[in-house]
């Protein structure tokens, strides 16, 4: 068999494994498929069969007949079997469980000090924040000088200070967080938000990190995206904001921090929907970046 001819996806979405450095960062145990060309992945019958079987234990019961009932009655559409099988595997998992003694494998190769599930999510959360910070300070740092330098060296301390008051969002991935910021729900099950373009994921791509290590892992594949981008169009915007302004103007650093630090413009995205293409400014000018 000709190996161009062939197409290896995930079992559980149907996501292409594209490059060696993307295979390299799948989790052990993870289930491919291989095509042929012009082959689908599809399965869906026996699949159905399963779920239809198993679904008076499922927890998502409602949700999941529905999405079932979608899938028998449109068009043939791959992307959606998906749906089945994650579930399906979910029912073999201790997903409720929150404390490390009640599911030590799911903490494997993670450090003692994390005794529940959402410590280590929250902790996932808060070094994707603090890496954004991080690459935002490092990028001043190196487009700017002098004065210029100082004054957004100056409004990204104020900035850290209100990350730490926010606890580095860690919220975000936390399923026990009662203050409305999570992006899961309360058993843990997150949404693909679909492309920067686009106000839905039409995969219908859905992850539960809370279920078992291999999805713990799966979900750092799983992008936190800019939908305005931070490094080509923010900062590069607030650089110009603080070379422009005048003596009666301040930086608005507030706007700075909801672009880069908030859902006002982060999308939680599955790395089948994340495009790499450059992306409309329209939405963005120095001039947000400045109080008069």
């Amino acid at each position: 068999m000709n190996p161009e001819e062939v197409t290896i996806v995930i079992e559980d979405d149907g996501t292409v494994v594209e490059s060696e450095d993307f295979f390299k960062k799948l989790p052990a145990q993870t289930v491919l498929v291989f095509l042929r060309k012009g082959e689908k992945w599809r399965g869906a019958g026996s699949l159905i069969h399963d779920a239809l079987s198993k679904l008076y234990c499922a927890t998502r019961k409602n949700e999941m007949a529905g999405q079932i009932r979608e899938l028998l009655a449109g068009e043939d559409a791959p992307e959606k079997i998906h749906i089945i099988s994650q579930y399906l595997d979910m029912l073999e998992t201790n997903i409720d469980a929150e404390e490390r003694h009640k599911d030590e494998d799911w903490f494997e190769g993670l450090n003692k000090k994390y005794k529940t599930k959402s410590d280590v999510m929250r902790n996932n959360a808060q070094t994707r924040i603090r890496s954004y910070f991080t690459t935002a300070k490092e990028q001043v740092e190196k487009e700017c000088k002098g004065l210029i330098k100082d004054d957004l060296i100056a409004a990204l301390d104020t900035i850290f200070n209100r990350l730490k008051s926010e606890d580095f969002h860690g919220s975000y991935f936390d399923r026990t967080d009662r203050s409305g910021n999570s992006m899961c729900d309360r058993k843990g099950w997150f949404q693909c938000e679909g492309p920067f373009d686009s106000k839905t994921c039409d995969k219908f791509h859905t992850i539960n990190p809370f279920a078992s290590r291999g999805y713990r892992q799966l979900f750092g594949l799983w992008n936190l995206d800019h939908i305005i981008e931070k490094s080509r169009v923010v900062i590069p915007c607030l650089i110009e904001a603080a070379q422009k302004r005048n003596k009666m103007q301040e930086l608005n650093w507030e706007n700075v921090y909801k672009l880069l630090f908030t859902r006002n413009n982060l999308k939680l995205v599955q790395i089948g929907c994340h495009k790499k293409a450059a992306r409309a400014t329209e939405n963005c000018s120095w001039e947000d970046f400045l109080i008069s």
